[in-house]
């Protein structure tokens, strides 16, 4: 009898957690479309970038380039030259054009793919959980596949300071967008 109580009790207690969590999206439901965060351009866009894996650092460049057939070329290299990777997205395609080996894991791979859909395709699933005029958070993904969007530092709409965090798989990547030169 008490058995039987006590189990009564703990449903009824998840029942309650599950049923009142509150998830507070800003811009409609968890299926909407959200904007991309960046609009790749026909000119080569710079970025530093700082990769954080455990307990590997790089840091280097990210450059992206929309090409005329609407193939969005995103190409990361550390400073000293030594390419990263080199990908080629467009709208359901991500090729891998070519890779550094540590990085060629099919996980690995699969979790760059949908960052780089998300930051430069209009993404779904996204659930925006903070804005304000300087800061924002976008949130996809559960469990090891969660990804956070933290932008921030914007600047005619668009973000100058883009982290993105994998919290169950202490990967980080932060992009910092380069001036352009006048010249």
């Amino acid at each position: 009898m008490k058995q039987s109580f006590l189990f009564a009790n703990l449903i009824f207690i998840l029942y309650l957690f599950t049923s009142c969590s509150s998830s507070k999206t800003i811009a409609g439901d968890a299926t909407s479309y959200v904007t991309p965060i960046i609009c790749a351009e026909e000119y080569s866009q710079k970025y530093n970038m700082q990769l954080d894996f455990m307990k590997h650092h790089f840091s280097g460049l990210l450059i992206v380039r929309k090409l005329p057939d609407n193939e969005i070329r995103i190409l990361a290299s550390t400073y000293f030259g030594l390419s990263l990777f080199d990908f080629s997205l467009r709208e359901n395609e991500f090729h891998v054009n070519s890779c550094i080996e540590p990085m060629k894991k099919k996980k690995m791979l699969l979790l760059l793919e949908t960052d780089f859909k998300n930051l430069f395709l209009s993404g779904k699933n996204i659930r925006i959980k903070k804005k304000s005029s300087t800061f924002e958070k976008r949130v996809t993904g559960r469990g090891f596949g969660k990804s956070v969007f933290y932008l921030s530092e914007f600047n005619s709409g668009h973000p100058e300071q883009i982290k993105i965090k994998h919290p169950w798989l202490r990967l980080s990547i932060q992009l910092d967008k380069l001036k352009e030169n006048p010249n």
